[in-house]
């Protein structure tokens, strides 16, 4: 498990219930993502608008059920993060 995966996702997490939805990816991107990148939580590079945060979350739903486990989310930001 990637640690700096873990720490992202829990930051995406707003209401804590273990799963992401595209809201959510989109609206703490938004507000923590500078935060986050300034930390070195996030590439700089990842911080992106509303269409960017979007996709990452379409990228990462593997199953197409919408919302976003940890596991389809470390698959995706340890690939394209280089984790």
């Amino acid at each position: 498990m990637s640690e700096k995966a873990r720490k992202l996702f829990d930051a995406l997490d707003l209401n804590h219930d273990g799963q992401l939805t595209r809201l959510e990816v989109i609206t703490a991107l938004r507000s923590k993502g500078p935060t986050l990148a300034a930390q070195g939580d996030l590439p700089f590079w990842a911080l992106g608008d509303a269409d960017a945060s979007s996709a990452l979350f379409d990228a990462a739903d593997a199953n197409g059920d919408e919302v976003l486990s940890f596991e389809e989310f470390e698959a995706v930001v340890d690939r394209r993060f280089g984790w």
